[in-house]
């Protein structure tokens, strides 16, 4: 018992505290012999080979159909969101800064960053810019026209 020891279980005595329970050590491992090493490693391989390959389940199925060349692709929007998500770090200060338009540029990022994670969640582009600093214009196109016989007044 050394002297650190020694003065705890003087102390305990003295204020008439019980010693903690003393716990059993754990019991080590007998090591595998090579036979046994060999059988675990085909028992994982089988088990790895059996394992159904995994699901992305964060990233809309429209997103990850896309090639990897593509403008929208998600691993472009992947690292697009990383690193804007780092450059809304940098930018913490700005957040409550007196000057306007550090506050504006803080929440232009903070913006740009909810709607590429809304892109991954749900492949909805509602952004005008795209690109790793925003540097490209969203050129939008009208898919199917509305019906408008609602707003003409009838006389």
């Amino acid at each position: 018992m050394n002297k650190r020891e020694q003065k705890k279980a003087a102390i305990r005595a003295e204020l008439g505290i019980e010693s903690p329970k003393e716990y059993k050590p754990r019991k080590k491992r007998k090591p595998m012999t090579e036979e046994q090493k060999a059988k675990a490693r085909e028992n994982l391989a089988k088990a790895r080979a059996a394992r159904a390959p995994a699901k992305i389940s964060s990233i809309h199925p429209n997103v990850l159909a896309l090639p990897d060349d593509h403008p929208l692709s998600a691993v472009k929007v992947k690292s697009w969101l990383k690193y804007n998500q780092d450059m809304l770090k940098s930018m913490k200060s700005q957040k409550d800064s007196k000057e306007r338009k550090e506050r504006m540029q803080y929440q232009i990022v903070e913006n740009y960053v909810k709607n590429l994670k809304i892109y991954l969640k749900d492949s909805v582009w509602s952004d005008h810019r795209f690109g790793e600093r925003m540097e490209n214009k969203m050129e939008w196109t009208t898919i199917a026209e509305g019906d408008s016989s609602w707003r003409t007044k009838k006389k």
